[in-house]
């Protein structure tokens, strides 16, 4: 097997940058315009709405639940509906956890479809207690080191969602760590508003999507500040990271983190939290390391690209049934 040469740094296609613009509300007068416009109109205000309602009611009451009866809620949630209303993501699953694992057994790929469709309901519910599970749920290992290195200078954290990575970034944050995240925003709504409720609420700095966020990010770095960036990608409905054998490319959060990484000189930090069962995790927190000089590199910031990748992917591989992105597309499938 003939081993390809990697495009050199200069070579590399850069990462296309996009502007975050949230959805415009459509004014009254476009109810009257009719056509269209009135079918924006009801889509925006009525439609969708009840949607945002849904979410909201159980958002606020499921915070009336102890921690663990919550969590338990949203997985018999899950279990029932997954199998029964989103067929399509099933299969995907399914599909995938083979890709990945390809010697499972039929009986093992119908237990991690029902674990992945239990991870997936938690994950939703656990919104409403993630300062509980933070506090009085989680088991951390790797953290003896973890404040005092990131005094010593700017830090990027990275990690996948795996299980509840909102729980993840709350216990930095109980350590007493000044931490900023970048976001990919959720389409509705009111799943926004609860995610910056929760984050801005806990104290969690909180950047811009899209381009916006790269020069104050560079700037919390600059300033021996915590970056956390989750590496894994799901981008419409595609798996974009990791990469699982797929060639490598700058179009994901892989590249942004090296050019960061290396503009700052950033100790880049791999950390992880898993579901161990119900409501109790662990956090792993591994070895610290920088990118390794330009100068031992063939292939610029793709070799870059593919060491983040072994970093992440083998978290990916150890617990794909809590990955929230197993239900998206790989790169190699069309539906």
């Amino acid at each position: 097997m003939v081993e390809e040469k990697s495009p050199s740094r200069a070579s590399a296609p850069k990462r296309k940058a996009w502007t975050y613009a949230p959805p415009e509300a459509p004014p009254l007068s476009a109810f009257w315009a009719g056509g269209d416009q009135r079918k924006a109109f009801l889509r925006y205000w009525v439609h969708q709405n009840i949607d945002n309602v849904i979410d909201l009611f159980f958002y606020f009451s499921f915070k009336l639940l102890p921690a663990r009866a919550c969590s338990a809620l949203g997985g018999w949630m899950g279990r029932f509906s997954v199998p029964r209303f989103h067929v399509s993501a099933q299969k995907r699953a399914a599909a995938n956890l083979r890709h990945i694992k390809p010697d499972l057994t039929d009986t093992e790929l119908q237990a991690l479809l029902e674990r992945y469709a239990d991870s997936q309901g938690r994950q939703m519910a656990e919104y409403s207690v993630v300062p509980r599970l933070a506090k009085s749920h989680v088991r951390m290992l790797g953290i003896e080191q973890l404040v005092e290195t990131c005094r010593q200078g700017p830090v990027i954290f990275i990690g996948p969602h795996v299980s509840n990575w909102e729980v993840l970034w709350h216990c930095l944050l109980d350590l007493g760590l000044a931490v900023t995240m970048n976001y990919d925003p959720p389409k509705r709504r009111s799943r926004h508003y609860i995610v910056n409720r929760l984050r801005k609420g806990a104290g969690l700095g909180i950047l811009k999507p899209g381009r916006s966020f790269v020069r104050p990010a560079l700037r919390i770095l600059e300033q021996g500040g915590n970056l956390l960036m989750f590496c894994d990608e799901g981008f419409n409905g595609q798996i974009r990271a990791p990469f699982f054998n797929q060639k490598p490319h700058l179009e994901g959060n892989y590249a942004v983190i090296a050019r960061m990484a290396r503009k700052t000189n950033a100790l880049i930090y791999p950390l992880y939290i898993v579901r161990e069962g119900g409501a109790e995790f662990t956090l792993h927190v591994l070895e610290p390391f920088r990118l390794p000089p330009e100068s031992e590199q063939i292939g610029g910031l793709l070799d870059d690209v593919a060491l983040l990748n072994a970093v992440i992917e083998p978290m990916v591989l150890a617990h794909p049934e809590q990955w929230y992105f197993i239900d998206n597309r790989m790169p190699d499938q069309s539906s």
